[in-house]
Order: structure tokens, then sequence, then C-alpha cells
């Protein structure tokens, strides 16, 4: 069937338009932009505020405190500072920003006003937020923690302040973790989990991994030691571990190294972690060998070649020694068999003491 030319000439119209809209939605990023953005530099100043305690209240109180925010950058710029929940990723440490309110017994966001929320940053200047802190009269006791996020706002940048992302892949977004501590009764729980050592090595430094897992109303801060012990059970090293912060119901995992080069035998290794405000322990211990075994067994080849080589050259030598012996008495056989033969008289010869 033939379609009308006119009926083709709007479909042709309207198959251009549809094309030039795909395009349009998916242009790249603007140089101007990419660059515009390559250019900015923020740094939220502290990068955690509270995680030491000194940040606590009872229920109905307020707490005041001060964030930065720094722009290093060679242009002015508008930051948006704003107050969100945050929760962690699978290894523990890094926060994970959550969008909108939540219902959560460790949730800040909703209690925290910032005073200026928007405010324009100079190039190379350093801006504060006071941040006021009012705390329910039901607020539970215990932790509670937020993220202060500062965004970047101007011109063709404004889609960063509303957390949209441009095809360049660049975006600027820093904040400063925020603790909060509810005064009242808190529960403080921690155990140590999966010390592990390698079960023989044979020579170091010796690299171990261990995770803590925290059970309390409040972050801990564990001071953590490890006391190494030999076979004869006496101290030989006491080794320390960076501390970090443990959110509560969380775990985090840990790594340490022993810089012992050499050792001998069967060692036990016993994790200490002190931690809470009524100094509380947690404990772990395991044993691993520590012994050279190849230098060992090298040593050990080259001790029974030398036995090997010393009972040859014993034996070379006795045997010579027999050889001589053997030759010294059929030599001395020889001499008495002739002194035999000379003492003895000739025949026709008188008998010897018998005068003529």
């Amino acid at each position: 069937m033939q379609l009308p030319a006119q009926f083709k000439q709007k479909l042709f119209l309207m198959l251009v338009g549809l094309s030039l809209g795909v395009l349009a939605l998916h242009r790249p990023a603007s140089p101007v932009l990419a660059q515009s953005l390559e250019e900015l530099s923020l740094t939220a100043i502290p990068t955690r505020l509270g995680d030491d305690g000194q940040l606590h209240a009872k229920p109905g109180e307020k707490i005041q405190t001060l964030v930065k925010v720094q722009n290093s950058s060679n242009q002015d710029m508008t930051v948006v500072t704003r107050a969100q929940d945050f929760t962690l990723d699978s290894d523990g440490a890094s926060p994970l920003p959550i969008e909108g309110e939540v219902s959560n017994r460790w949730s800040l966001a909703s209690w925290v006003v910032l005073t200026p929320s928007e405010q324009v940053v100079s190039a190379h200047q350093t801006r504060g937020v006071n941040v006021v802190v009012e705390i329910p009269e039901d607020a539970l006791p215990g932790g509670h923690y937020a993220m202060i996020t500062h965004r970047p706002v101007f011109g063709d940048l404004e889609s960063l302040a509303t957390g949209e992302t441009v095809d360049s892949g660049i975006t600027q977004k820093v904040g400063t973790l925020l603790y909060v501590i509810v005064d009242g009764p808190i529960s403080e729980d921690a155990f140590v989990r999966n010390l592990t050592f390698p079960k023989l090595t044979e020579y170091g430094p010796i690299d171990f991994t261990f995770s803590i897992e925290s059970m309390s109303d409040v972050h801990i801060r564990p001071q953590i030691t490890v006391e190494l012990k030999d076979w004869l059970g006496r101290r030989v090293d006491v080794v320390q571990i960076e501390t970090k912060n443990i959110f509560p119901l969380s775990s985090r995992d840990f790594e340490g190294r022993w810089n012992r080069i050499w050792g001998f035998g069967r060692y036990t290794a016993q994790l200490t972690a002190s931690y809470g405000q009524s100094g509380r322990l947690a404990v772990a211990t395991t044993h691993f060998w520590f012994f050279p075994v190849t230098l060992m067994i090298v040593a050990l080849i080259i001790f029974l070649t030398l036995v090997a080589v010393f009972i040859a050259v014993r034996r070379h030598i006795l045997h010579r020694r027999d050889d001589r012996s053997s030759t010294i008495a059929t030599l001395e056989k020889k001499i008495q068999d002739l002194e035999s033969k000379t003492d003895q008289p000739s025949p026709g010869s008188p008998p010897p003491g018998r005068g003529r």
C-alpha cells in the first residue's frame, strides 16, 4: 500500500525529532563543565568530631560545636551543608549516606541544626558552620551518629547539590562524621574474633589478622596489645596495634605485624583489647610455630655430610694402620726366622762347648 506523501513527510520529521532528543539526553558533559569539576577542591575540617567521647549530654539538653569547610580551588563557590544519617559498608569502616529520614536507634541527623546551611566560600578561604544538636527528651542512651556534608553549587554545577552525577564521573562531596553520646545506662560489650597467625613460619616478620565485634550501645575505640611468649612461657615481645573506631553492633577487621626475623619452637600470642569507660577487656589466645625448617634441613644435610666424610677418613686411616701392622708383623716373623737359622750349627761342626 502506498503511503501519502504528506504522511511520509510528517513521519520523517517525527523520527528526526526523536533522534535529536535521544542525542540531547546522552550528550557528554561540556568541556567547560568537566574542567570546572576538576578544579573543585573542598576539605571538611575535621573529618571526625566527637569520636573521643567529648560530645555528650543528657536527654533534653543541647550541644553546640563547630565544623569548617575549606575551598582550595581558584574560584569562589557556594557551598550547601546538611546533616545526613549513614550506615556502614561491609568493611565496617566506610560510611554510606542515607537519603531521607530513617527510623534508626543510632540516628542523629534529625537532631542537628546547621547555621548557615548555605554560604559563599571564597577561593583559598575557610568558613565555619555552627552545629547545634538538640537532644529530645525521649532519646535513648548511647551513641548517635550523623554525617555533615558539604557540596558546591554554582552555575552549571547545581546538579551536584541534589546528589545527581554528571557524565564526567567527577563529583565533589566532603564531610565530617559527628559522634554524640546521650548519657544514661549504656551497655558495653566486645569480643575478639578470628585471631589468626600462620600455623608455621620459617622466618619473619609475621603478619596476623583479627576482628573485634562490638555489641555496645556506643562506639568503642579499643587499645590493643598482642603479647608473644616462647615455648618456655617467657614473654619475648609486645606488639601495639593501631586503634580504630568500632560502631555499635558492627565488627571491624585489624591487621598486625610481629617484626621478628628468627624464632625457634612453639609460640603463644595473647591479644588484649581494653575498651569502654569502665576499662573492660576482650582477650583471645592462639598458638603457632616459628621454626626455620629449610635452614635446619640444610644444616642437617651439611652435618650428615661432615659425619659421613669423617667416618670415611677414619676408616681409611684405620685401614692403613691395619696394613702397616700386618706388614710389620710379617717382617718381624721373617727376622725371627733368619735369626733362628743363624743360631743353628752347621753340619760337621763340633757341638758347642766341646773342645778338641
